[in-house]
């Protein structure tokens, strides 16, 4: 491990004694900690950028060190990216920028433990988000590596799941990304081996449990929820919607029989679990509250013809929003799952959509976002706008973040920050 870049020198020490005074506290709605947020897509932020185009309201752009799939994440004044560089993802890069101005305030690099034959356009590059809360930030690496730095980028822990689990087999390779519960860091390693579900100290970086799953593909994110005051990790993955006792990870409950439920991940309106499948007639919502085999039970719904292909089902207000791989999207009742509507967007989508305010982004993997106001969705009312952006021919916008008054896109090797100019947040 070597630093390679330091443009701006933060001390560690001073930083924890800032948190200590409360001084780095903000509230909840400035950071954006994780793999759509904080699992759902939305946001309370009402002062996001409406417009934009390549000449127009882009604050900053910062290429990165490598490629990637990840999205980025933000506490406070800082973004952190991920990404892996080489042909055959050999180098591991974690990288943070400052929100306002997007300069380098620090680059790690780090040699991958394992290395894939091959590197290709849907084979995953960089695919894990990381997570972030007000002490670390914790990356996950298609290699195995599990990292943890503190906010000035010095590394508390870091371990090789592959050196001690044994090395991930696929075509796709690992996608899904790290969830940040108050217990621990969750991380779920689905491939076509042995398979297995973590959930592990954030100060040690041991394992607190380790749950042993049959061999399933899926680069789908666990989500992690409250119910009536049991905390659980659920996991949509490759036939299977399933949840996890977050004490100890013992299974409380399971869905069983679904088709193609691989990469978009579940969400929740604190009632039901929505589970967005490629499959015609297996998007559909499960109802919390049950235990044990729930197949027959607990189905509230299933959507006959709506189908999710990279980006992950969006509740908003009383409807869910699915889009395909032909760029359809196509809003369902909440409580029933009928079909209330379909709208052509440009292109699919590989980030998921997000919710703010009355504003829901669709960032189109072509470099396109258009954005709605969701009353006038069902209704044949053109778009709030539509937002080019200029991306290469392979590449797409892969995820975001936000924070007050800036949305945080990710393609692949570089960072571009959507709104005005500032010289301080």
């Amino acid at each position: 491990m070597s630093m390679i870049s330091r443009k701006k020198i933060i001390n560690p020490s001073f930083i924890a004694f800032l948190m200590l005074l409360g001084v780095c506290q903000v509230s909840a709605g400035e950071n954006w900690p994780g793999f759509r947020g904080e699992g759902n897509s939305v946001t309370d932020l009402d002062d996001l950028p409406l417009s934009w185009s390549d000449d127009e309201n882009i604050a900053w752009k910062r290429s990165l060190k490598g490629y990637g799939q990840s999205s980025p994440v933000i506490w406070g004044d800082i973004v952190f990216a991920t990404s892996a560089g080489g042909d055959k993802k050999e180098t591991l890069f974690v990288e943070a920028f400052d929100a306002s101005s997007g300069e380098t305030i620090w680059e790690k690099r780090f040699a991958a433990s394992q290395k894939p034959e091959e590197v290709s356009d849907m084979i995953s590059r960089g695919a894990p988000s990381p997570v972030v809360d007000g002490g670390s930030i914790y990356a996950f690496f298609e290699s195995g590596d599990l990292i943890a730095l503190d906010h000035g980028g010095e590394a508390r822990w870091k371990r090789s799941l592959t050196t001690e689990y044994g090395e991930f087999s696929g075509s796709h390779g690992i996608g899904a990304s790290l969830v940040n519960t108050p217990k621990g860091i969750v991380v779920l390693v689905d491939h076509e081996g042995p398979s297995y579900l973590l959930l592990i100290d954030k100060e040690t970086g041991e394992n607190i449990w380790k749950v042993e799953r049959e061999p399933r593909v899926s680069w789908a994110t666990p989500l992690f929820l409250e119910h009536k005051e049991v905390p659980q990790v659920v996991v949509s993955s490759n036939g299977e919607l399933a949840s996890f006792a977050l004490a100890d990870g013992k299974k409380i409950w399971w869905f069983d029989g679904i088709k193609k439920n691989t990469v978009a991940s579940p969400t929740t309106n604190g009632e039901l679990v929505i589970v967005g499948s490629s499959e015609p007639g297996n998007s559909l919502a499960v109802r919390l509250g049950g235990e044990g085999d729930v197949t027959d039970s607990h189905l509230v719904w299933k959507a006959e013809s709506v189908t999710s292909s990279f980006g992950s089902p969006l509740i908003h207000g009383e409807s869910v929003y699915f889009v395909n791989r032909a760029g359809a999207l196509q809003s369902t009742d909440l409580s029933d799952g009928s079909l209330q509507w379909k709208r052509r967007l440009p292109a699919s989508t590989w980030a998921s959509p997000l919710s703010a305010g009355e504003r829901l982004y669709f960032f189109c993997k072509n470099g396109e976002t258009v954005v709605h106001r969701s009353e006038n969705l069902g209704k044949e009312i053109a778009p709030l706008a539509e937002n080019p952006l200029t991306i290469g021919g392979n590449d797409r916008i892969y995820g975001y973040a936000v924070m007050p008054g800036r949305i945080v896109i990710r393609i692949e090797k570089e960072l571009l920050s959507i709104g005005a100019k500032t010289d301080s947040r």
